[in-house]
């Protein structure tokens, strides 16, 4: 009887194996957690900060690799336009609820905007088919240059854990004008998104010859 337990205890052993390698291969879970907390950097001396200096509320979305907010090099849709321009977030809400309605965006972000000296925290999920996050926000007041991700991909042979991204500061392209204020001519033509350079915008430069980064971005796997 002894002899005859011994296949049936190597069967067990075996099948236990067989079921740890398998937990080990499984997927990852279909969504998780990031705290995101952006924080300003705009600041003396870094740049010049007028009376009345903020960012408007972050707009972006969660997403896959077929959708799009906006993109260096390419036009800024009416949506992002609106945005850069005045911080309106009307049609570019639209633009991200089309998407969602394509199923190539997820969720919708908002983003509580931090004060110039300041930090904001925000939560949101992301799963491994939407492992993007975009999105973006207004410097006012500026002609049309704003802040913030194109397509960051938090998903890379796992979840990205900690990391922290410089925000810089963008020219949507619709807009002349260096100074600070509203109502500037168009651009005509339109000019693609592209990052701001200090000689286009002296009067946010502060006497210095490049732009750092206007804010940060910290995404914490929850």
């Amino acid at each position: 009887m002894k002899q005859s337990l011994i296949p049936v205890l190597v069967s067990l052993l075996l099948c236990s194996a067989c079921n740890k390698e398998t937990e080990m291969a499984s997927p990852p879970p279909d969504q998780v957690f990031y705290k995101a907390t952006i924080t300003s950097q705009w600041n003396s001396p870094a740049f010049s900060v007028p009376p009345g200096a903020h960012f408007t509320t972050f707009i972006g979305m969660v997403h896959n690799e077929q959708a799009s907010l906006w993109k260096e090099g390419t036009i800024a849709s009416a949506g992002m336009e609106v945005l850069a321009e005045s911080g309106g977030g009307g049609p570019i809400l639209a633009e991200i609820d089309s998407m969602i309605n394509r199923k190539n965006a997820a969720t919708l972000l908002l983003f509580v905007a931090p004060p110039v000296w300041s930090s904001a925290p925000v939560n949101f999920t992301c799963t491994p088919t939407h492992p993007y996050i975009s999105f973006a926000s207004m410097l006012g007041p500026t002609p049309d240059w704003f802040t913030g991700i194109s397509s960051l991909k938090l998903y890379q042979n796992g979840w990205i854990k900690d990391t922290t991204i410089m925000l810089y500061t963008w020219d949507a392209g619709t807009e002349e004008g260096d100074a600070f204020g509203y109502n500037n001519p168009a651009t005509v033509p339109v000019q693609a998104i592209h990052k701001l350079a200090a000689a286009n915008a002296t009067v946010l430069a502060n006497g210095n010859t490049s732009l750092g980064p206007i804010a940060t971005v910290r995404f914490q796997l929850q």
